[in-house]
């Protein structure tokens, strides 16, 4: 049996009354519009991080030696600054915006490898950044070992499926597209780690340590999945 600890997926909340919005998505927008955007290294950035980049996830490494100008947004009428907040149009996988705040605080823990990039909102003078963290990709995890089903459990219709490894997984989305995790066994090197992303999971895995630090410093616009995240497992 793997080893097990407490995780739960994070995110940015939705609700109104912190965010001051009500689209539940976003509380800014990027401004191309004030930025070197056909600057060649905004562009290779922009590029990177797009949803039809097909390379992605085995070049994650190369996220490292982007570097582009200085990235710029702005605050939407009657959005709330949080310390995580959502934004468009997004760029494929860098979620969220981060305040410093919150910056210092990861990077005090034990997070896996993440590049930042610094944002800046017209008329704060905080600083904020977007953050990648390098995530666990589907081949890394031990199929036979995680649990997958597909129909709702609020239905009472799931059905397990059994999945010995990553081909069988990729066969199986074809013919399953919308599935869930119960739980997924990633190796024994990422045990401890404050921080895991994982490229199937909907948010990011954070210890309950940090949880609880986080929530102790008042992080504002964190919303935890305290009873619907998926278990993990290492092995």
């Amino acid at each position: 049996m793997g080893n097990k600890a407490t995780y739960y997926q994070v995110k940015a909340t939705a609700e109104p009354s912190v965010i001051g919005v009500k689209n539940g998505v976003y509380q800014l927008d990027i401004d191309e519009s004030r930025m070197e955007n056909n600057n060649n290294s905004y562009l290779t950035f922009k590029n990177f991080f797009n949803y039809n980049n097909k390379g992605f996830w085995e070049n994650q490494d190369a996220i490292e030696l982007l570097d582009p100008p200085l990235i710029r947004g702005n605050l939407l009428k009657n959005a709330k600054v949080t310390d995580i907040m959502g934004y468009t149009p997004e760029y494929t996988f860098l979620t969220y915006v981060f305040s410093e705040k919150y910056f210092d605080i990861v990077k005090s823990f034990n997070t896996v490898n993440f590049k930042e990039f610094e944002i800046k909102l017209s008329n704060i003078d905080s600083k904020f950044y977007l953050i990648y963290f390098k995530k666990v990709t589907l081949q890394e995890i031990f199929f036979d070992k995680s649990l997958i089903y597909t129909g709702r459990k609020i239905l009472k219709n799931e059905k397990y499926h059994s999945i010995s490894n990553f081909d069988e997984y990729s066969q199986f989305i074809q013919a399953n597209p919308i599935n869930s995790f119960e739980k997924i066994a990633i190796p024994e090197k990422y045990y401890g780690k404050d921080i895991i992303p994982v490229q199937t999971a909907g948010g990011d895995f954070y210890s309950e340590r940090l949880v609880d630090f986080l929530l102790d410093c008042k992080i504002t616009g964190l919303q935890v999945a305290y009873n619907n995240s998926i278990q993990l497992e290492f092995v």
